[in-house]
């Protein structure tokens, strides 16, 4: 077989991380005869072992709309990409029929025309591996609002059948069990859904020594000698929930100082992420951002260092924060996000420090607020997409019967200018923030003190056999096989009358910060 690799971009971040990961896996295997990676002109984020064990080509109308000419029609635009990128495995002898074209994230909307390229390439015989790690339809708006417009869509269910293809040659991957669930109740066999979980590896087998790095640390951003690091390893965008974080931060008082490692790189992120350093410069002096930024300052330095990793994201497509720090032996204290971490306890982690909500106390009147607030925002959010009443009967049970009771709300329902409020309050009033801590106890703890000894040990061996490279790469040949044979599999239609913006919904709760719009 021959793998041919697709996105819009390789710059630094999730997907070129699975990427890198999966060039890495497929380089052992006698299976395989070549592997090529290709996207856009942006390709800085590979790593350079990536870069010498497989093919890399550039195809500018990869990638996103937003970043390049889009005169072109959609389907013009899908013509041109199919031709080119057969033009390409024609150039190195690739056969057709042998050849799997493992696509990433075809339906997020960044690059309309991708699911129409799919299905051309399908077409021509090759055969297409649709790997979904984010859906348009999980509180993206824009994005969702974009592709039905791009491809002239009167209903949702017309651009379901454009971007979720059912044919020969069409497979699907999901990095979840959760997801792979959804896509099988909108009617896509299951035999054509394969759950590929990201594998796990550190940059580098040689973690400096624990007090090395905290040395760097400390000089690099002349913090205390008795420091504790309490490390974000995310780039900070919103669905990051960074409020929470800060929050993180004052419960835990010092000598502990949170560290937010990247910086976002698109406006509407930066914007954000902005406002929440210049919320911590008011109220939260425990923390540094751009930890990953600094020059003399890596990675592993940052890992190494760090006492205990947190996450208080409210939406991941899998979760590498909640498997990577147990590999360099450090606990995870984070958000639950079970559509994500069921996969894990299942495969026997012992995942002891999820919270399920931040309490925040208040009277009766200012919850309400709070609520219809939180209402509004998600009215707000899907406007001129969707209609008030089809938007406030979408949603999760659990968001609709939990974090919020008589007395409390949960932190991350509040909107970001209810959550600067409260972290306002919580740095001036002594009695509101003590409260806070009592209300939160379980997870003050499990910020301040050391993980157990023998849940970093199972845990680490758990992710080191079910998540690492050799586990990997039988998934991905077992995918690869069944996308090439997967001719005679049954193709089912629609199950029900839902659509996949129904579908996703259901299974996954809606958050104020995911959807914030600042100008």
């Amino acid at each position: 077989m021959n793998i041919l690799i697709v996105h819009c971009h390789f710059e630094r971040g999730g997907v070129t991380q699975v990427v890198d990961n999966h060039a890495h896996c497929l380089q052992e295997s006698s299976e395989i005869d070549e592997v090529a990676l290709v996207s856009g002109p942006r390709q800085s984020g590979l790593q350079d072992a990536t870069r010498s064990s497989a093919l890399l080509w550039t195809i500018p109308s990869l990638e996103y709309d937003s970043l390049r000419d889009a005169s072109l029609s959609v389907q013009a635009q899908a013509d041109q990409m199919a031709r080119e990128l057969d033009e390409c495995c024609q150039h190195v002898g690739w056969s057709r029929q042998q050849t799997v074209v493992h696509w990433h994230n075809h339906s997020l909307g960044k690059n309309a025309a991708s699911p129409l390229v799919i299905k051309e390439l399908a077409s021509l015989g090759y055969s297409c591996l649709m790997q979904i790690h984010d859906f348009a339809e999980d509180q993206r708006p824009q994005n969702w609002a974009y592709l039905k417009e791009a491809h002239g869509c009167d209903r949702p269910q017309d651009l379901d059948a454009i971007l979720y293809p059912n044919g020969d040659r069409l497979s699907y991957a999901t990095l979840t069990t959760g997801d792979a669930e959804t896509l099988e109740r909108f009617g896509i066999h299951r035999s054509r859904i394969d759950v590929l979980p990201n594998s796990v590896r550190l940059p580098s087998d040689d973690l400096p020594d624990f007090d090395v790095a905290t040395q760097k640390l400390q000089r690099a951003f002349d913090l205390p000698s008795d420091f504790r690091w309490m490390l974000y390893p995310v780039r900070g965008i919103r669905r990051k929930n960074l409020g929470e974080f800060l929050l993180m931060c004052q419960l835990a008082g010092g000598p502990t100082v949170g560290a937010m490692t990247l910086m976002p790189d698109t406006p509407m992120e930066k914007k954000s992420y902005e406002r929440w350093k210049s919320v911590a410069e008011q109220c939260v002096d425990n923390i540094v951002f751009d930890a990953a930024h600094h020059e003399e300052i890596q990675f592993v330095d940052n890992l190494s260092a760090a006492s205990v990793v947190v996450s208080s994201s409210v939406a991941e497509g899998f979760g590498m924060v909640f498997l990577e720090p147990w590999l360099a032996s450090r606990s995870v204290v984070a958000r639950n996000l079970p559509g994500v971490t069921r996969d894990f306890v299942d495969r026997g982690m012992r995942l002891d420090h999820l919270y399920e909500a931040i309490q925040i106390p208040g009277t009766k009147s200012w919850i309400a607020d709070s609520e219809q607030q939180f209402r509004e925002a998600k009215i707000n959010a899907w406007k001129g997409v969707r209609s008030q009443a089809e938007v406030e009967n979408s949603g999760t049970a659990c968001e609709r019967e939990t974090g919020v009771a008589a007395d409390w709300i949960d932190f991350a329902r509040l909107t970001p200018s209810l959550q600067t409020d409260v972290l306002k309050r919580f740095a001036t009033d002594a009695g509101f923030a003590k409260e806070i801590c009592e209300r939160n106890a379980a997870l003050h703890d499990a910020l301040v003190m050391m993980g157990s000894s023998a849940t970093i040990d199972h845990n680490r061996n758990i992710v080191a056999t079910k998540y690492g490279s050799e586990n990997q790469r039988q998934q991905l040949l077992n995918a690869y096989r069944k996308a090439i044979s997967n001719e005679s599999v049954p193709v089912s239609g629609s199950m029900n009358d839902q659509t996949m913006l129904d579908l996703v919904e259901h299974s996954r709760p809606f958050y104020p910060c995911r959807v914030e719009q600042l100008h």
